[in-house]
């Protein structure tokens, strides 16, 4: 029992190195449950223990990373609080699909040739490669590798712009291979050692991203109303005093002290309550809301709201795939300049992920939202030259999408802006957790992210990772700051090559592990030879 123990504890250990309800996280529990983990699975021989140990393991991180969960299935789902707590229990196998990887590796691992159990050194980098690619391989909504826990030293990582947070994860999985014969009481790998010391090292000596002398800058302001849930759903269905409630706080806030020299203001996610149809917008049939022609005759500034777009090739009426989640920019004319909708849509929450059964769904569930999905991937261009994209909630923790969204993008965006609407979860670690995940693509991409929150956290993102002024959740207020940007914008490494630099550094690697061992093993086979003889 005490194994099992232990793989609870390890899941739980593992969850506070993130942001939790008492801090930021504790980074140094990451490495002390990872190692835990693969102690018990490596003690278990039988199948059907590991997967016990796996599932045990799961449970302790979603119960204490993800204990947020129950409470929104309660409060929005209408969930009496035993069911939501055990929907989110059947929630907890898909958080870390590394450890279902690892299953199969140790299950496989010693029916093959001698090649991947030679040495400690080649079990701890050969194991490495396969859990991070399983990382990266398995789709996630809310990513959960083990390079993440890296952003504690966000300042530091050089390297994100070359590798990704895929490069940290190797690293961490190879350190943390590498000291795990230590808890048998066997030498650690002393490859892993060196090579995982000799990537930190290189933090110490490579320089720090500085922007270039020529810049340009953008007076922004990010509006932060704080309108719950409820307010919201009441204002979209057409409640009067919410609508006018909602709508008077963006006001407000938007001339908040009478605004001046501003380039950009900024709503978040949905914030707009009423759709809007960007065809008949474009076509002249209709313009743009008068509301946001006046906030932009009065301040002189673009503005950029999160809103919903009707497809057009849908009745008004229609329930299915009818309404974008989207961004729309009006220009400083109060005209409609450019729309982004949304590409990826979280499933219960925006769509279903039943196929071509969530048409008769619509029928059954009306409460659901079924959104239709967008396709293209514009650029925002504000007046004075900058240029930006938009991903939309969690389309920020998906690095490969975000850098499809810069690499086809007509022109090379500047910066990002994520909406999001965080007012689901309430004074949680939920945002703590968005936001911490958030920073990742900051570093990938050399951009600051402009964060728009319905509840919090707004702020922005700088490309070294760290983070300016905070409107925490709960707050009514706006975020003013002046956005300094390269003269021009440019591609990252892993922007523009994605993970080829981690698959060319695994190829040379292994090719140095496979030759020192058959170095190794051919004296001894020519001694062999010769006793025979």
């Amino acid at each position: 029992m005490l194994i099992y123990l232990i793989a609870l504890l390890s899941g739980g250990l593992y969850a506070f190195a993130w942001p939790n309800f008492i801090n930021e996280g504790f980074f140094f529990l990451s490495p002390i449950a990872l190692m835990g983990m693969v102690m018990v699975l490596e003690r278990l021989t039988k199948t059907r223990s590991r997967v016990l140990a796996v599932l045990l393991h799961q449970t302790g991180f979603n119960l204490i990373g993800f204990y947020w969960v129950p409470g929104t299935l309660e409060e929005f789902g209408g969930l009496p609080p035993g069911a939501s707590h055990l929907v989110s229990l059947f929630l907890a196998p898909v958080l870390n699909p590394a450890w279902w990887g690892w299953l199969v590796w140790l299950s496989y691992r010693n029916r093959l040739p001698g090649v991947l159990h030679w040495t400690k050194g080649m079990h701890a980098f050969f194991g490495a490669v396969f859990l991070t690619a399983i990382e990266v391989i398995l789709p996630q909504q809310f990513p959960v590798y083990a390079g993440h826990l890296w952003m504690h030293f966000s300042e530091w990582l050089t390297l994100a712009s070359v590798g990704g947070v895929a490069l940290y994860s190797f690293f961490t999985w190879w350190f943390v291979l590498g000291l795990a014969p230590l808890l048998q009481r066997h030498p650690p790998a002393k490859s892993a050692l060196i090579a995982c010391s000799a990537f930190v090292g290189l933090h110490f000596v490579l320089p720090s991203w500085q922007i270039t002398p020529e810049k340009k800058s953008l007076n922004i302001r990010v509006v932060q109303a704080n309108v719950g849930n409820f307010l919201k759903i009441q204002s979209e269905n057409g409640d009067d005093g919410a609508v006018e409630d909602v709508v008077t706080r963006y006001q407000r806030l938007t001339l908040k002290e009478e605004p001046q020299n501003l380039d950009l203001i900024i709503w978040p996610e949905t914030a707009y309550p009423f759709s809007m149809s960007t065809p008949q917008i474009k076509a002249g049939v209709d313009t743009p809301p008068t509301i946001f022609r006046d906030l932009i005759a009065r301040t002189g500034a673009e503005i950029l709201i999160g809103g919903y777009d009707h497809d057009e090739r849908n009745p008004w009426g229609d329930h299915f795939e009818t309404e974008y989640n989207a961004a729309f920019l009006f220009g400083s004319q109060g005209e409609l300049k450019e729309v982004y909708r949304k590409h990826i849509l979280i499933p219960f929450g925006e769509t279903m992920p039943f196929g071509p059964l969530n048409r008769t769904l619509s029928k059954m569930l009306p409460a659901v939202s079924f959104f239709a999905a967008g396709s293209a991937t514009p650029t925002f261009i504000t007046k004075s030259g900058a240029s930006f994209t938009t991903p939309i909630c969690y389309e920020i923790l998906q690095s490969p999408f975000v850098a499809k969204l810069l690499n086809e993008a007509p022109v090379l965006p500047d910066f990002i802006v994520n909406l999001t609407n965080d007012s689901w979860y309430g004074k949680t670690a939920e945002p703590r957790q968005h936001l911490f995940l958030a920073k990742w693509r900051a570093l990938e991409f050399r951009r600051p992210i402009v964060r728009s929150t319905n509840t919090g956290i707004t702020t922005v993102i700088y490309p070294d990772g760290r983070v300016g002024r905070q409107l925490f959740t709960g707050e009514q207020d706006v975020l003013d700051f002046n956005l300094e940007l390269p003269a021009k914008a440019e591609h990252t490494f892993y922007q523009r090559f994605g993970m080829l630099p981690l698959l060319g550094l695994w190829g040379l690697l292994a090719i140095a592990f496979i030759l020192s061992w058959w170095l190794k093993i051919r004296p001894s086979k020519g001694h062999a030879t010769l006793q025979r003889l």
